[in-house]
């Protein structure tokens, strides 16, 4: 029994020509519909969580650490300059800014909390490109924020806790030093030039950006943070470590090197080892998933033992018989395949559209309820699926080609694992005894 023979008898197994009713065949194609429908949310997990990685990890590394960052020691702004200037020779950085980071308590409309000072030149926002993609300015302009008004920009997460809007006034408390009292705190009254937002909740709620002239005139705490923030070409290139390297001797001694990954080593691991749990979980129902073309399988070749001891009786031999039952399984690997990786990749390059109808659906029904329960429809809180503390606005699609195609052979192994079994069943089945049976 050759290659051939073999794919004929299992196109026969999968589609007779008799067109008969067949519990074993129904099994088979449910398995198909099984690992079909396991393999779409496998698909939008891995598809949506590399996005939202992606689109955190971009935030960070573009706005919060910078893709190189070199602390100062040193509390002085004219060396922040001429550190920035010395890394701007390097061939391999793109950008070189000085920023100074300090905490302050900011109050306005007899409301407090404490904030994240970022003072940074204000043609940031206009010449880098990382600013002028990632943030969108929701009430006032960007263009208002420059060194010659007493201006700032402030998160959305800071404007709401405030009940601030563009144009309000915002008071700054700081701890300035003094010679004989020691730390003493300062106020001074800024006003929103915009308030301004990245999509990521986490980052919004901390941060008031302060143009750099007018930070150089505080006398800011000591424990505030100098620092000269590089960019490169490629954040992810694997010669970031020989361009932090390089940096070191044209900026001192007094500056300390560090990359985006050694500054948010956690969150980062955090965030691949949350994904890595989550596809482990999704394989293994695509592993149960698979096992059912086992059991469909199994009643395949009972149904069948008189076709297989004819077939053998002429000459067909244990492994072609065997190789018949291994590519029907393969057959319903692969069917399972080319039914669960496009809808999954439908269901995802559409997650957010689906996202905001789910919600839409969910508080119209949980508000009707809630009226119906407490007669009452102001108090209702809307229903968040995604709450904006802890993710991005928007989820970034990014589709893994590489990974889905790895999830598509690994599919292909565990049908023709859970195929191994039946096919051997078959291939060691005895013609006499079938026939002899069957009588």
């Amino acid at each position: 029994m050759n290659f051939k023979s073999s794919f004929l008898f299992a196109k026969r197994i999968l589609f007779p020509k008799s067109g008969r009713a067949s519990i074993a065949r129904k099994s088979l194609f449910g398995a198909v519909l099984c690992i079909g429908i396991s393999l779409m949310p496998l698909v939008v997990v891995l598809t949506v969580s590399n996005g939202m990685i992606e689109g955190i990890t971009g935030r960070l590394i573009s706005l919060s650490s910078s893709h190189l960052e070199a602390v100062s020691f040193e509390k002085d702004a004219s060396v922040l300059e001429e550190a920035a200037a010395a890394a701007l020779n390097n061939p391999q950085v793109t950008e070189a800014y000085p920023m100074i980071e300090f905490s302050a308590l900011a109050a306005a409309n007899s409301k407090r909390c404490g904030i994240s000072v970022r003072a940074l030149p204000t043609g940031v926002f206009k010449k880098l490109k990382s600013y002028k993609e990632l943030f969108e300015a929701k009430d006032g302009s960007i263009q208002n924020f420059n060194d010659s008004a007493n201006a700032v920009l402030i998160g959305q997460g800071i404007a709401e806790k405030l009940c601030l809007k563009a144009g309000d006034n915002i008071r700054l408390v700081t701890a300035s030093k003094n010679d004989l009292l020691g730390a003493v705190p300062s106020v001074k009254n800024y006003k929103v030039a915009a308030i301004v937002s990245c999509g990521y909740r986490e980052l919004d709620a901390l941060w008031l950006f302060m143009p750099y002239a007018q930070a150089k005139k505080l006398s800011i705490q000591s424990d505030s943070t100098h620092s000269v923030m590089c960019e490169v070409q490629d954040p992810f290139s694997k010669n970031l470590p020989q361009i932090q390297a390089s940096l070191k001797k044209p900026l001192g001694k007094s500056f300390r090197v560090y990359r985006w990954d050694q500054l948010n080593r956690s969150q980062y691991e955090n965030f691949s080892s949350t994904k890595i749990l989550l596809i482990f979980i999704q394989l293994l129902i695509v592993l149960v998933a698979a096992v059912n073309i086992s059991s469909a399988l199994i009643m395949l070749v009972l149904e069948r033992r008189r076709e297989i001891a004819i077939l053998k009786s002429l000459g067909a031999s244990s492994k072609g018989v065997s190789l018949s039952f291994l590519m029907a399984g393969f057959a319903c690997g692969a069917g399972g395949l080319l039914l669960g990786i496009p809808f999954g990749l439908l269901f995802s390059v559409n997650i957010n559209g689906i996202i905001s109808f789910a919600e839409k659906l969910l508080n119209c029904v949980f508000r009707g309820l809630y009226f119906l329960m407490n007669n009452d429809i102001i108090n209702y809180k809307q229903i968040r699926l995604l709450d904006e503390e802890y993710y991005l606005k928007v989820i970034p699609i990014d589709i893994p080609f590489a990974e889905l195609f790895l999830i598509g052979i690994a599919t292909l192994l565990l049908s023709l694992a859970a195929s191994l079994l039946p096919a051997s069943k078959a291939g060691k089945e005895r013609p006499l005894d079938t026939l002899r049976n069957s009588r």
